[in-house]
């Protein structure tokens, strides 16, 4: 007989018509029971579940581990940490009585060096079997219009956590191209910037598949789903010490780690010597695929 586990959080999504992790756990795990009750405000969901433990046998919990209080209760608790927040005393109270504390990435643990129950690193995967290297890159680069040497951004236009003013000045001290895939509105006249807003999955793979390098501004990032995105496409990175770019700094087939002041000059060498990298096969075997999250998760919720 499979274990209940609940799954808590305030929704598995705030975007209508999106699939998020949590949709994933709710399809890899037997007898997971969604508990967001299609939305319950952080304010009240600790206080809403306790009172339905109160009345329902459950033998595990997974749950946010960020937002919200620790729920008073005995069972066992996972807690997903995905979020930095610092001085969150809430959050380090949740985490102290969690069953297992669960990382996306070595970066974010490092935040939470004193915390005092059991750690486990599990990189949110994605679908290599669709993020991969497309054969008609040349076709492509003539349909989007995108040039050779061209680099690749996928974020916002934030300056914190993204880094966006460091890509502003990367334009403007530079002559290569941009392609700009954005989760925002932003725009730009600038001639050698193409702009793409909150296109489909379909067309974020086709663009990175016309570009030759990646890069990663963010001042903040717990893993960098994007640029692990343009990895699985076998394009090298040039990136911030942040995320899943933290946890390989010792790994040189990806790309390169960065200041700001170098980027323009590491952008030059990655892209010189661009046959040393192996992206894509370098993090598939850091377990970055969404194959190896699942089993991973599987195995925890058996085991717990």
């Amino acid at each position: 007989m499979n274990k209940i586990g609940w799954l808590v959080n305030d929704c598995l999504t705030c975007i209508p018509g999106t699939k998020t992790f949590w949709h994933n756990l709710l399809e890899w795990i037997p007898n997971l029971c969604d508990m967001t009750g299609g939305y319950t405000d952080y304010s009240v969901l600790a206080d809403v579940i306790e009172s339905k433990l109160e009345k329902n046998q459950v033998d595990y919990i997974i749950r946010n581990g960020t937002y919200f209080r620790k729920l008073s209760t005995n069972i066992k608790t996972i807690s997903l940490i995905q979020d930095v927040i610092f001085n969150d005393s809430r959050q380090i109270d949740v985490c102290n009585n969690s069953s297992v504390i669960v990382f996306n990435s070595k970066y974010c643990e490092s935040f939470y060096r004193n915390v005092s129950r059991p750690t486990k690193i599990i990189p949110l995967g994605i679908d290599f079997d669709f993020f991969k290297p497309l054969i008609d890159k040349e076709e492509l680069k003539k349909r989007y219009g995108i040039k050779d040497n061209t680099i690749i951004y996928i974020g916002d236009s934030s300056s914190y956590p993204k880094g966006f003013d460091l890509v502003q000045y990367l334009i403007n001290h530079s002559s290569y191209d941009f392609c700009l895939i954005m989760k925002d509105n932003y725009t730009s006249h600038h001639p050698r910037v193409k702009v793409f807003n909150r296109v489909p999955q379909s067309t974020v793979v086709e663009l990175i598949n016309c570009c030759d390098i990646g890069i990663c501004t963010s001042k903040m990032e717990t893993e960098h789903l994007g640029g692990i995105e343009i990895g699985a496409c076998n394009l090298p990175i040039v990136a911030t010490e942040v995320g899943i770019y933290y946890d390989l700094k010792n790994e040189e087939r990806w790309g390169k780690i960065s200041t700001p002041e170098r980027f323009l000059s590491n952008i030059d060498w990655v892209l010189k010597n661009r046959s040393m990298f192996d992206t894509r096969n370098c993090f598939q075997e850091y377990g970055l695929s969404i194959e190896s999250c699942k089993k991973t998760w599987i195995k925890m919720t058996e085991e717990i």
